[in-house]
């Protein structure tokens, strides 16, 4: 059978064997040495001989023989020629071609009888015709089919007389040049799949590369091995050089191969072992595989900072893969050994205070041939969980500080006991006591009068009894911290802001750094770092805003591996406009024109008109302009006085208008005179 052919039957009649025959040739007709049959003999001199490849005389080959030689053969001896099929398959029929049996002319006379024979049947060997001078003749062949046999064969034996002798060339008696057996097989090789690993031992999901070698094993060879996935073959396997004069004709054994299932799609494939021996009968046992070569993703979510008094955490695990599903999740968290979680999700519980490091693979159900199923790479998550933090600031004073002042003060030193030298050795001597002024800082406490209500025991009329009175009497007063959310500070002047930072326990937190962010209070929130200080043991920190513009400002702690930052409420630091005014000239005349210019300092200055002029006298006053201000803060505009008689002194005020735009609180320019009268 071709190797096409084979596949075409594997193809369609998948795990089916049938009964199929093929032939076995033997002997010089058929070009062999007929290595199937075997000699055997029991009597002296009657020798079974192979002479199929051996010249005969006038040319061609010979046969398988039996040869009477060096004497007569004693009755009830005599010899044969048998092939004996394996196990698993049988002979069914004979066939030799025209004359291709030669015979001892007077067999029968020479007292030898001729038989071919097989389980339940013979055939007799008799003279035909054409003897020749040599006294050999062609004999009966064989064409026939019978029952299923184990074995076939012909032979000779004296039986006929007492001593049988062949006066034939050579002692020539029976001789076979060729002969055709039909054998029958009825089951298809035998498979094995290896080694263990194979695919085909797989029920469930697969992966990557599968080893797919097919063992084969047949009585009668394996001829072709094929290995085939949804109809088309992975591998395959032929006999090139088929032994037609053997039972076991074909030589294949064993088909190695490799299934990269990443050249499949994912889901359902049809696996397909397939071999047919030299009767043409095929095993082609098939299974279904499941493959997976889908990625395995995996994501991470949950929080990333958490207080510590918001009880545990979860960071949830969420897993997707091919049609195998998810089997499970594996997570550790700071390094401790993975948990399984069974699924596609997995909420992972987090606890303590500290940075936590929480790391998530996922697995599905598809292995590879170690076994080992596909894994998403490693993700990773941080979660910080800190103890809440509060941040305070605020503008402090000291209300009723103490009152102190430096004094000089007379005190005693006590004499001593000193060690001195003295002619260069070292002697005790006592030093007098003596006097010594010293200065000292001496603090006394503010008092204020207090009217109080006092109750006395008196006698009235006989009677005592309690009556009220209002008594005044001087307390000290203490010095305590007076802390505000708002200060008002000159135009160029700094401040101080202090506060403090400490667990939500009331636990301070000493040693910590706490950065101070200032942000020009025109609605833009551009904050930016003007100081930081360090936290003293008792958590109180302070420290010094350089001058600018009223400014929101609030503290901020970053937080620490154990501690949350903390942001305060903002504070706000108020401050004046600085406006500069200059008037020329500083003298004119009734309908004389003055220039008014000046500058407002501290730049931020808003787009549009925010100044406002004003002129008064003797407690009049009236806003006679709105003076354009350029981008640098400076203003210039004229004023043009009307026709009066006398002298008068006119006073100009340059104000700034509040604008939520503009960092700085209203305020006014210093009045400028400028006196008018006759020219």
């Amino acid at each position: 059978m071709s190797l096409a052919g084979a596949f075409a039957v594997l193809l369609v009649w998948a795990s089916l064997a049938v009964a199929g025959d093929y032939y076995m040739y033997s002997c010089s007709t058929y070009g062999n040495t007929a290595p199937a049959f075997t000699p055997y003999s029991n009597a002296a001199h009657l020798a079974p001989s192979d002479e199929c490849m051996q010249p005969a005389p006038g040319g061609g080959y010979r046969s398988l023989e039996i040869n009477n030689v060096l004497g007569p053969v004693s009755h009830g001896y005599g010899a044969n020629w048998t092939a004996d099929a394996p196990a698993g398959v049988s002979i069914v029929g004979a066939y030799t071609p025209v004359n291709d049996v030669l015979v001892d002319c007077n067999l029968h006379s020479d007292g030898f009888t001729a038989e071919y024979f097989w389980n339940g049947g013979t055939q007799s060997i008799n003279y035909v015709n054409g003897c020749g001078s040599d006294g050999i003749g062609y004999a009966d062949g064989i064409n026939n089919s019978f029952a299923p046999s184990s074995y076939f064969g012909w032979g000779a034996g004296c039986w006929l007389q007492s001593s049988c002798s062949s006066p034939a060339s050579g002692g020539a008696v029976l001789g076979v040049h060729g002969v055709r057996l039909t054998v029958q097989e009825n089951t298809g090789p035998s498979l094995d799949a290896v080694p263990a690993s194979n695919i085909w031992y797989q029920s469930g999901w697969v992966r990557g590369a599968w080893p797919i070698t097919l063992d084969a094993s047949d009585p009668s060879g394996v001829c072709v091995l094929t290995t085939v996935v949804d109809g088309a073959a992975v591998t395959s396997w032929s006999d090139p050089s088929r032994d037609t004069s053997r039972f076991a004709q074909c030589h294949g054994s064993q088909l190695p191969g490799q299934l990269n299932t990443a050249s499949y799609s994912n889901g359902q494939h049809t696996l397909t072992y397939g071999a047919a021996n030299a009767a043409g009968v095929i095993s082609a046992p098939s299974k279904t595989i499941s493959i997976d070569n889908a990625p395995v993703s995996l994501s991470l979510s949950g929080p990333t900072d958490a207080p510590s008094t918001a009880g545990t955490q979860y960071v949830d695990a969420s897993a997707a893969a091919g049609p195998s599903g998810v089997a499970a999740i594996f997570c550790s968290v700071d390094g401790a050994p993975y948990q399984r979680y069974a699924g596609a999700a997995a909420r992972v519980p987090v606890s303590g205070v500290g940075t936590h490091r929480i790391d998530c693979y996922a697995q599905n159900n598809a292995i590879d041939a170690s076994g080992a199923p596909a894994s998403s790479p490693t993700q990773t998550w941080y979660l910080a969980i800190r103890v809440p933090v509060v941040a305070a600031i605020s503008f402090s004073k000291v209300v009723d500080a103490l009152r102190c002042r430096r004094v000089a003060k007379r005190v005693k030193v006590p004499g001593r006991w000193v060690t001195v030298r003295r002619h260069h050795k070292r002697v005790r001597v006592r030093k007098r006591g003596h006097w010594r002024t010293i200065h000292v800082t001496r603090c006394h406490a503010r008092t204020a009068r207090r009217r109080e209500v006092v109750w006395k025991t008196i006698h009235r009329q006989g009677k005592t009894i309690r009556v009220k009175e209002i008594k005044v009497v001087r307390v000290v007063l203490l010095p305590h911290v007076v802390r505000h959310t708002t200060r008002r500070v000159a135009f160029g002047r700094g401040t101080t802001v202090s506060g403090w930072l400490g667990l939500y326990n009331g636990e301070a937190l000493p040693g910590q750094p706490v950065r101070v962010f200032a942000a020009p209070d025109n609605g833009s929130n551009a904050y930016r770092q003007v100081a930081v200080v360090t936290t003293h043991a008792d958590g109180s920190w302070s420290a010094r805003v350089p001058r600018g513009p009223s400014r929101l400002i609030v503290a901020v702690y970053n937080g620490s591996l154990t501690t949350e930052p903390a942001f305060s409420s903002p504070v706000r630091l108020l401050v004046p406009a600085k406006v500069l005014l200059k008037i020329r000239p500083a003298r004119t005349r009734w309908g004389g024109t003055i220039r008014i210019s000046g500058r407002v300092l501290g730049g931020y200055i808003p787009v549009g008109k925010f100044l406002r002029l004003r002129i008064g006298i003797a407690g009049l006053k009236e806003t006679v302009g709105i003076p354009d201000v350029s981008p640098h803060g400076r203003f210039h505009t004229t004023w043009t006085f009307a026709s009066g008689s006398g002298v008068v002194r006119y006073w100009f005020s340059v104000s700034t208008l509040r604008e939520a735009d503009y960092p700085y609180m209203p305020a006014s320019s210093p009045r400028v005179t400028v006196t008018v009268g006759p020219g």
